[in-house]
């Protein structure tokens, strides 16, 4: 559907950075630009238009609006028997600048020949003695009790990360509406908030969480209070406390208060004969859709809502913006380059809506990638088009991002010395899509697996680090510039996918309690994830097995064999030489290797052992350093001809086997010669002395074998009984 507007003046130029909507680029961690996503009454961002052509969708208002400033939400007011529009809606901006804004410029433009009318949607002073709209005491205090109970949980450890996690710790106890990690500069604040279904699931949860211990850390639960009742209590119990967690998490309470405020909402000028019912929807949208933005969780279950409250917030959650037509994704960025100045730089290509630089959530800076937004579709479109191709470099060449003359003449694409890779802008489901699978193309090159050397570092900001000893820091830190020396040193060296090794193992602990820990670790890392404690392997770590995975499993499974196919410690004598553990004679190293059947199995394993405690005889505690084993592809390629050749040994000596069993004249004598011709001295030794493995004579062989020994001995006997005569 096409529109013309009329405008009186220029659009307001704004030098800060709008908030958008794109799903992908709130996603990637805009740190210091991106303004906070909960909006508040307060700001008056909330517009109310009307005078609006009778086919105006949700879709269409969103536009109309968006051509000038963001929009967050946008919505028509339609009829809730015929479904047509009532002429009037609702366009939500991203601050109170922008909707002030848009009252000056848009008010009174020309829309498919109609005047569109703008106010700002703010709350309409009554008369106390009103008692259709004035909300009594006794009105909040049911609508108080209606709200879902809320929880603060303190002293979190870092390993809870998303709130998915948290909800999972709560969600034995009843249905978790919401859950809530704060942050600050992308950073979690070791804190979080969720609210349960119900008063008592929400006094049961207190009771059965509050105290409970996660990797290492005792999580306190108390009731979540508004923050005015917070620093009372802080004045009361300690005078000026910090409240860093109330002037943060605590906001849903205050914005249930504010929107007690908002809830007798009206228009300025409406039209006579919609008047009743215009105050009626406006006061929805005010009480109702601006509490749902600020706390979304509080709008369900709530049976009492009318119809056309419930209509109003349907239409304006699902019509957030999400399509990136217009806007594209910048890669090689000078780490230098700010919002203004990047929307500048592509202002030449077409007007601008918006230009975001994104800001590495871990580090606070600039991580060279950003996005621009462009009012039209098609300067989008032809910035990609005319955008320099670059050609895969030569073999044994590396490319380079720097300024090429050549690809860029113009210089429209070159930054700061610095050439740029223009893209389209996907959304989060396809960009997670692509991560996933550059990170599995570049781990496929990746011959050597060197990925996995990074498996079994504990960084300082883990919990865990806080646990470890000076030693065992100290032993961490060599392990790695040990590992890492010998990696760059031979070109032979690559790690494995499915042998561990581990370090700092207690002295009383031999191969065979090193096999059952290694099969309770895999037990212990699926029940934490069960219980939300850790995260599950991702798609592409699974995959690292191979398509035939799943085959040799199962396989693995009719065989009767365990995932742990060898678990070694290793002994040395007194004078320092490796001895065989079975001998007896000497003492543990300290250090061992684990060898599971396969690569998800060893990732469960090291992610569980790792820094795991054990303690020894004398009772002093350590843990273990656990990492992927780094082997000489030479030594495995000769292991895995040595496993061949035994296979084939094997198989032929039970041919002979079988041969042997019919003709049981030839004996042992045959079968011993027959193991001699096919085996080495080790494999000869084994099998002479597992005797399950010689042929068995039959019955009437073995009664003439025995009455010739008997005949045998009566003639010794006999021959001692002469000599003694």
């Amino acid at each position: 559907m096409g529109y013309s507007m009329t405008l009186n003046g220029r659009k307001r130029q704004r030098p800060e950075v709008e908030e958008t909507t794109q799903t992908t680029i709130e996603d990637v961690g805009i740190g210091s630009t991106q303004t906070s996503k909960k909006p508040r009454i307060e700001e008056r961002r909330s517009l109310f238009v009307r005078s609006l052509p009778t086919d105006v969708t949700n879709k269409t208002l969103a536009d109309f609006f968006s051509q000038h400033f963001p929009v967050k939400h946008a919505v028509v007011v339609v009829d809730q028997k015929t479904q047509e529009s009532k002429g009037y809606g609702f366009v939500t901006l991203a601050d109170a600048d922008d909707a002030a804004a848009a009252k000056d410029t848009l008010d009174r433009a020309e829309w498919d020949g109609r005047r569109i009318r703008i106010d700002l949607a703010e709350p309409r002073k009554r008369n106390p003695t009103d008692t259709v709209v004035d909300v009594t005491p006794s009105k909040r205090n049911r609508e108080e009790a209606r709200k879902p109970p809320k929880l603060i949980v303190r002293n979190l450890p870092w390993s809870v990360k998303t709130s998915e996690q948290l909800s999972h710790i709560f969600k034995s106890y009843g249905k978790v509406k919401f859950a809530d990690l704060p942050q600050s500069k992308g950073k979690l604040r070791g804190f979080g908030f969720v609210t349960i279904r119900g008063k008592q699931n929400a006094e049961k949860a207190l009771v059965g969480v509050n105290g409970k211990e996660i990797d290492g850390r005792t999580l306190a639960v108390d009731w979540a209070v508004d923050k005015t009742t917070w620093e009372q209590q802080q004045e009361k119990e300690q005078g000026s406390g910090e409240h860093e967690e109330s002037l943060n998490g605590d906001d849903s309470e205050k914005k249930a208060a504010n929107s007690d405020d908002a809830s007798s909402d009206g228009d300025k000028n409406p039209p006579a004969e919609q008047d009743d019912e215009l105050n009626a929807d406006l006061e929805n949208f005010m009480k109702s859709h601006m509490q749902n933005m600020e706390d979304e969780d509080e709008q369900e279950g709530e049976d009492e809502d009318d119809e056309t409250e419930r209509e109003v917030i349907k239409q304006m959650s699902s019509n957030k913006t999400a399509d990136n037509s217009s806007t594209i994704f910048i890669r090689n960025l000078p780490f230098t380059t700010t919002d203004v100045q990047l929307k500048g730089f592509f202002s030449h290509f077409g007007g601008v809506r918006y230009a975001r630089v994104v800001i590495d959530k871990i580090t606070e800076k600039p991580a060279g990638t950003g996005f621009v937004c462009f009012a039209r579709e098609f300067d989008a479109k032809t910035c990609i088009k005319e955008a320099p191709r670059q050609n895969p470099p030569a073999i044994g060449l590396k490319s380079s991002l720097l300024m090429d003359e050549n690809a860029d003449p113009t210089g429209k694409y070159t930054l700061g010395g610095r050439l740029l890779q223009v893209a389209q802008a996907v959304n989060k489901t396809e960009a997670a899509s692509l991560a996933d699978n550059s990170l599995a193309k570049r781990r496929e090159k990746d011959k050597r697996k060197l990925y996995l050397l990074s498996e079994g570092a504990i960084g300082h900001g883990s919990p865990l680090f806080n646990l470890l000893s000076p030693p065992e820091i100290q032993m961490r830190h060599a392990s790695a510039a040990q590992r890492k020396k010998l990696i760059q040193s031979n070109p032979s060296l690559h790690v494995s996918l499915t042998r561990l090794a581990l370090r700092n193992i207690p002295r009383n602990i031999g191969s065979k309690e090193l096999k059952e820990l290694a099969r309770k670790a895999v037990v212990g890392f699926a029940t934490d994830v069960k219980e939300g404690l850790r995260q599950p392997l991702s798609k592409e770590e699974n995959a690292r097995d191979g398509k035939n995975a799943k085959e040799l499993e199962r396989q693995r499974k009719l065989r009767k064999k365990g995932i742990v196919r060898q678990a070694k410690v290793v002994f040395e004598s007194n004078q320092g030489s490796k001895v065989d553990e079975k001998s007896g004679a000497g003492k543990s190293r300290g250090y061992g290797f684990i060898e599971y059947t396969s690569h998800h199995w060893a990732l469960m394993g090291l992610r569980y052992l790792n820094g795991h405690q054990l303690q020894d005889e004398s009772g002093r505690k350590q843990r273990l350093v656990v990492e992927f084993s780094i082997e000489n592809v030479n030594v495995v390629q000769r292991r895995r001809a040595a496993e061949e050749k035994s296979s084939q040994t094997f198989q032929e000596l039970n041919k002979a086997k079988l041969q042997l069993s019919k003709d049981s004249r030839k004996g042992k004598a045959q079968w011993q010669q027959t193991v001699k011709r096919l085996t080495n001295g080790n494999e000869r030794a084994r099998l002479e002395d597992n005797s399950g493995d010689e042929p068995k004579l039959d019955k009437a062989d073995e009664t003439k074998q025995r009455l010739i020994a008997r005949k045998r001995l009566m003639r010794k006997k006999k021959a001692k009984t002469r000599s003694t005569n």
